[in-house]
């Protein structure tokens, strides 16, 4: 009898988890196929900002983290998670004011890509040992940052709040794809993969950041006056010799009169 229900209980939540990614795929699948002019102005924030490869990566480190540590741990990192993104909605005013003091924070969307990249690159790359304690705070800082990215490449500019809702629908789905899946698995080489892939968000996330901070500091070079020819014209002219300081060298030949061949040119 128990073991029905537990096998009833595996069934259940394998259909609810196929169904779970199955509707998101599909959904962005039909979004996709929809014309860019008949998209909205969520659909189009959607696939050009929403879907960049710089800002689920760390959606999908997170999710992968979920499923390498304990249930009980990945519930509350989770929770916290979500709980970060309403931090970072209700105080992004005061985070973008303390982040704007860092060089090239305001041009690189306030470092949310590196510093969540190192966060959950860390929380993975560190293997199975801190990883349940490091999980808890990444999620939070995770949440956070996200909601604020999320906020800087809002198109209506915080004025329609269903943007900033789907763009939390989009990262809650692909965490929960990527945590559900990885979690239903649980193959042995998970743990290298996992650790792989928190190694390349270490790496992104301080190139990233490395490129940022240094930005203002690698100059280009100086560009050429606009008025340098005309102080360089009195050199330029010098240079050409006259018309008569060459005498020896001939002159050119008179126009030939209609109807008669070109006299040659006699040195």
């Amino acid at each position: 009898m128990a073991s029905d229900l537990s096998h009833r209980e595996t069934t259940t939540h394998g259909w609810l988890r196929h169904l779970w990614v199955l509707a998101g795929l599909t959904g962005l699948i039909v979004l996709a196929l929809i014309p860019p002019a008949q998209r909205g102005e969520t659909g189009a924030w959607l696939i050009r900002d929403a879907l960049a490869v710089e800002r689920l990566f760390p959606i999908f480190g997170f999710g992968i983290a979920l499923a390498l540590v304990p249930l009980r741990r990945a519930q509350i990192a989770a929770l916290l998670w979500v709980m970060g993104m309403g931090l970072g909605l209700a105080f992004r005013i005061d985070l973008m004011a303390a982040l704007q003091q860092i060089p090239g924070a305001i041009t690189h969307h306030f470092l949310t890509l590196p510093l969540t990249a190192i966060t959950v690159g860390a929380t993975l790359a560190l293997g199975r040992g801190p990883r349940p304690v490091l999980i808890v705070p990444a999620g939070l800082i995770l949440g956070i940052f996200y909601a604020l990215s999320v906020k800087l490449s809002d198109p209506s500019f915080g004025g329609k709040p269903w943007i900033f809702l789907a763009g939390m629908g989009l990262a809650i789905w692909l965490m929960g794809a990527v945590w559900l899946i990885l979690r239903s698995w649980q193959a042995g080489w998970f743990e290298i993969a996992g650790r792989i892939i928190g190694s390349w968000l270490v790496a992104i996330g301080l190139l990233y950041g490395g490129v940022a901070l240094m930005g203002n500091k690698l100059k280009p070079k100086t560009a050429t006056p606009a008025n340098a020819a005309s102080e360089n014209a009195p050199a330029a002219q010098a240079a050409v010799p006259g018309a008569d300081e060459f005498p020896s060298f001939g002159t050119p030949p008179p126009a030939a009169p209609p109807g008669q061949e070109k006299p040659d040119f006699q040195p």
